[in-house]
């Protein structure tokens, strides 16, 4: 399991993974944290995109995501990282939430 990665938008998502033992990635603009379409979202001010922003990151990581990502293309590097943390023998869970 400590090879697999659960990717989800709520923090129920996030739960899961946890609970099954997978590295557990939030993605935070696409998803329904904030509570619109892609298409919605993307009409918003910048300063209304950032605010939901922060707070489905800060949502996401609340729930014990170790990583939180804007978007799925943003994916690549995190995978790559966590590849990189258990070929260290570093445990899930025991350090910080890293965003990207």
């Amino acid at each position: 399991m400590a090879a697999i990665a659960k990717i989800g938008d709520t923090p129920a998502d996030i739960e899961e993974g946890l609970n099954a033992g997978t590295w557990s990635i939030g993605v935070a603009a696409t998803g329904n944290m904030t509570g619109l379409s892609f298409q919605e979202f993307q009409t918003l001010s910048a300063r209304e995109r950032e605010a939901r922003l922060s707070t489905a990151r800060a949502e996401l990581k609340k729930a014990g995501a170790h990583y939180v990502v804007d978007t799925l293309a943003q994916l690549d590097a995190v995978l790559d990282n966590s590849e990189s943390r258990l070929k260290t023998s570093e445990k899930r869970g025991l350090s910080p939430t890293i965003s990207t």
